[in-house]
């Protein structure tokens, strides 16, 4: 009888899974790097140089009627440290997303940590280079609107390939007043396969015009299956005590060399606003991935960038250091999903 029980009780959680669509999911991105600061070289491990490490929770169910209803609870994972979710706030395992969604013909109402909209992924749309082909940060980085607490986000329906975000989080940095918590974004995306084109913005509000932050970007990219191309700019106001505007402007290639093996290249020009002179950075990364499987990426990728006496330029593999430092790293890693 206890067997009996035991299988039944089984049975019906697989059941109730099945119905509701649950799936566990993840990313395990790690590897080696050779890196040079400017001023002294290392040898460090490396996670999330390709895809950023994770591990998902999500679940649908339908609610009948063209309703659906589900969650995805997603947080970081830092595969050399072994560590999940946030390193800044304890017991924030899903660091990454954690929102509940209901979608129909109307379109998506989502809430919980998410994106504000899709205009903070203008990159993750125009990256032909995986993480390799993320926005170059230069001083304060000029993203605004991502992974954001106390959200809600409206999504309308595709129409002729076009789609349109507006999301907004009044508790956005987990204050208890008023004054700088409102976080506001919208977007428009269009994507038929091949092309895809996004623009959007997302403002910062705050109890003095000169405190309020913005970010506003524009990105494209085409497939043309010899090789896809990818370019973006965003440009925002990363200082709290005035307007200054630091820009990013990114494009990124990826070229299939068959058998699984593609060449990327990316190339970016940064310049910090909070600098009254030389804050401009310049960088570029070449990498080759090599596809061992649907789910296994083996990849190698060299960065270098050049920066004026005031810039800080980092890119996806380095780290932003001593002003005026042209920071090199070679990287060797693998990635896996599942």
């Amino acid at each position: 009888m206890k067997k009996l029980a035991i299988a039944a009780a089984v049975a019906a959680m697989a059941t109730v899974a099945s119905a509701q669509n649950v799936s566990v999911y993840g990313v395990i991105d790690t590897g080696v790097q050779n890196y040079n600061t400017g001023a002294a070289t290392l040898i460090r491990a490396t996670d999330g140089i390709l895809a950023t490490g994770r591990l998902g929770f999500q679940g649908k169910e339908d609610l009948g009627g063209g309703l659906t209803a589900g969650f995805v609870l997603e947080g970081k994972v830092v595969p050399s440290a072994g560590t999940l979710g946030s390193t800044a706030s304890t017991g924030q395992a899903f660091d990454r997303e954690s929102s509940v969604f209901v979608a129909g013909k109307f379109g998506e109402i989502r809430a919980g940590k998410t994106d504000i909209s899709a205009a903070e992924g203008v990159d993750t749309l125009t990256t032909q280079a995986g993480n390799l082909g993320f926005h170059a940060a230069n001083g304060t980085a000029v993203e605004l609107g991502g992974d954001v607490a106390s959200t809600v986000r409206y999504t309308t329906p595709k129409f002729s390939n076009f789609s349109a975000q507006i999301g907004r989080s009044n508790n956005a940095n987990g204050a208890t007043t008023d004054a700088g918590t409102e976080l506001t974004g919208y977007s428009v995306t269009y994507d038929d396969g091949k092309l895809k084109l996004i623009a959007g913005t997302v403002k910062l509000a705050a109890a003095t015009t000169v405190a309020e932050r913005d970010f506003t970007a524009y990105g494209a990219a085409y497939d043309f299956g010899v090789a896809s191309v990818g370019a973006s700019y965003a440009t925002g106001d990363v200082s709290t005590t005035g307007d200054v505007k630091s820009t990013v402007k990114q494009a990124s290639v990826r070229v299939p060399l068959g058998a699984g093996l593609a060449a990327h290249g990316v190339y970016a020009v940064t310049k910090d606003g909070t600098q009254a002179t030389d804050g401009e950075g310049k960088g570029f990364t070449v990498a080759l991935t090599k596809a061992l499987s649907k789910r296994t990426t083996v990849y190698a990728a060299y960065t270098a960038i050049t920066n004026q006496a005031n810039a800080t330029m980092s890119m996806v593999g380095t780290t932003a250091g001593t002003a005026g430092l042209d920071p090199k790293a070679t990287t060797v890693g693998i990635s896996h999903t599942f």
